[in-house]
């Protein structure tokens, strides 16, 4: 007998744009994936009553199409209670103990599952993705963040708290830049998204790269126009992507030599944008790990999906719901 086709609202909030999505347990994505701005106020701190009022009109549309819809997944670029649906620490929205999963179900009436995005990822990549047979994994991200989320011994490892995963806030230089984690010089604050444009953006008040400047159109230096000049060979350019990815390397060989893993899996949008620093973090990663084996069988690859965390909120409601019976650990 044919099973029934259920479907949810997957909804993943990074730290400038919400994306929005309508999935069956397949991980099939029905219609397009819709992108909205993050609406920040005048302390540029994320307005969580305006993204309810962003998000109505999807939500409303598949309420009206898609039966029976038996949730919403929320993935929030912080760390998130899962039980409660709570934003604990989410960095680059200045929040800390926002309530929203629960402010979603009121406003929807369906139940909500939320989670930190890099963790929805890990389960999507695990679920449909390229991470499908591996049991020792971490997922990471490069995007307006830098951290990720780990997959152990067949499992989501969640940690005591349930924030495991945040390597992005590991130390590299405690007198480095302030980081919207309330600490100084974390990684992040190094590799991310902000970081390559502010090196950019050096690059070009010292005189060391006409081409970006030129490509700037006399406006600040973004992350997009660093990666167009490193991909137009520019000194300056190259030289900026070539430390994040040295730095990167040395954070994430921390992790595969402290738990043997066998897998890691790279997205974001500084990596969909420059596919070639996967390929840098790879070559680096090598210096730094500790054993032949590591050396030989660690895999880096690129995320399977254009938005693997909006993917993975969807994932959550199936796995958390009981529609998926896979025992991941979620």
């Amino acid at each position: 007998m044919a099973h029934e086709t259920v479907y949810c609202i997957g909804i993943d909030i990074g730290g400038t744009k919400i994306s929005l999505g309508v999935f069956d347990s397949n991980g099939l994505l029905y219609g397009q994936i819709q992108n909205v701005p993050v609406p920040f106020d005048e302390k540029k701190v994320a307005d969580p009553n305006r993204m309810i009022n962003l998000i109505t009109p999807f939500i409303e549309d598949a309420q009206n199409h898609y039966s029976p819809l038996i949730g919403i997944g929320l993935s929030i670029c912080g760390n998130v209670d899962k039980h409660t649906g709570e934003a604990v620490l989410t960095p680059n929205l200045h929040w800390r103990n926002v309530p929203f999963g629960a402010m979603v179900q009121r406003a929807f009436h369906l139940p909500v599952f939320a989670g930190t995005d890099v963790r929805a990822a890990t389960l999507a990549e695990r679920l449909w993705g390229v991470a499908r047979n591996a049991r020792f994994f971490a997922w990471c991200t490069v995007g307006t963040g830098y951290g990720g989320y780990l997959f152990l011994d067949g499992k989501l490892y969640d940690g005591y708290h349930g924030f495991a995963g945040p390597f992005g806030h590991i130390t590299w230089d405690e007198e480095g830049y302030p980081c919207g984690c309330g600490r100084r010089g974390c990684f992040e604050t190094f590799v991310a998204g902000p970081a390559i444009a502010r090196a950019g953006q050096a690059a070009v008040d010292a005189g060391h790269s006409p081409l970006m400047a030129s490509l700037s159109q006399g406006g600040r230096v973004t992350t997009q126009v660093v990666i167009q000049a490193y991909y137009q060979n520019d000194a300056a350019a190259v030289s900026i992507i070539e430390q994040v990815a040295r730095l990167i390397a040395i954070n994430l060989s921390g992790l595969v030599n402290a738990l043997d893993l066998e897998m890691i899996v790279l997205g974001g949008g500084v990596i969909q944008a420059c596919p070639k620093l996967l390929d840098r973090i790879d070559h680096h990663i090598r210096y730094h790990l500790m054993s032949d084996e590591a050396r030989r069988d660690l895999r880096l690859e690129q995320e399977t999906f254009v938005n693997s965390a909006l993917y993975g909120a969807a994932a959550d409601v199936f796995v958390r719901s009981g529609v998926i019976h896979e025992a991941l650990g979620a």
